[in-house]
């Protein structure tokens, strides 16, 4: 039953797909700001920066257009996403750009996400690349949990990518943090995006045989147990 849920998931994640954007922030619009709780598409806590590419040394993603600073001036901040609708069977991609504050003297700031629903959904697969370790998984979950990372101050950008497949309609939201040093200077966060994409109908038919030959495998498991 294992092989077949991995091949299963495997098909999902190799669907050519048509995707469209259900959500987009990479700030170059937003008002540059110190310390402001005034951020498009996110409830503020506590206070962030939105900075425009070169401000203090620090580059934006693409060394252009403006990002935001986690650890605000001088507030350490966390910011979380306005309610984000999707669809069942799409395979939901959320992505974003990550990099050090440079600044001499200071130590690596921790970086945390997390990705949660509105109700409890069941996440049929669920793949992740960027991330340090695994992040995310499949069942019926409230959410993927808290991902923490220590950043140097001296690294380069790095883009994170999780994807995942609801078997239902839901909501989700979108935290970003940082936790320890309140320095006015923290991770750099830049181009979120999450994408919703419709697979193409042949995949849609592999899907559906995969699924379907896990729930029969279940059903023998369990009549051999009950036997």
């Amino acid at each position: 039953m294992r092989i077949l849920t991995a091949l299963a998931a495997a098909a999902v994640m190799a669907m050519p797909a048509s995707a469209v954007t259900i959500f987009s922030q990479n700030f170059d619009s937003a008002s540059r700001a110190n310390n402001t709780t005034n951020v498009p598409g996110f409830t503020v806590t506590g206070g962030v920066d939105i900075i425009s590419n070169g401000t203090a040394g620090v580059l934006c993603a693409g060394a252009a257009g403006r990002c935001l600073d986690l650890v605000g001036s001088p507030n350490v901040g966390s910011i979380t996403s306005t309610p984000i609708n999707f669809n069942a069977g799409r395979l939901i991609t959320v992505s974003f750009h990550l990099s050090g504050n440079p600044r001499a003297g200071t130590p690596a700031d921790i970086f945390n996400f997390a990705l949660g629903f509105t109700d409890p959904e069941n996440i049929a697969s669920v793949s992740s690349s960027g991330f340090q370790t695994g992040y995310g998984t499949t069942g019926v979950v409230s959410g993927f949990g808290t991902y923490s990372e220590s950043i140097n101050r001296t690294r380069p950008f790095l883009s994170y990518v999780l994807s995942f497949v609801p078997t239902s309609s839901g909501t989700l939201s979108l935290v970003f943090s940082a936790t320890g040093n309140n320095d006015a200077r923290g991770p750099i966060l830049d181009n979120i995006l999450v994408d919703s994409a419709v697979p193409e109908p042949a995949s849609w038919l592999m899907l559906i045989a995969g699924f379907g030959m896990v729930g029969i495998a279940a059903r023998r498991r369990r009549s051999s147990v009950a036997a």
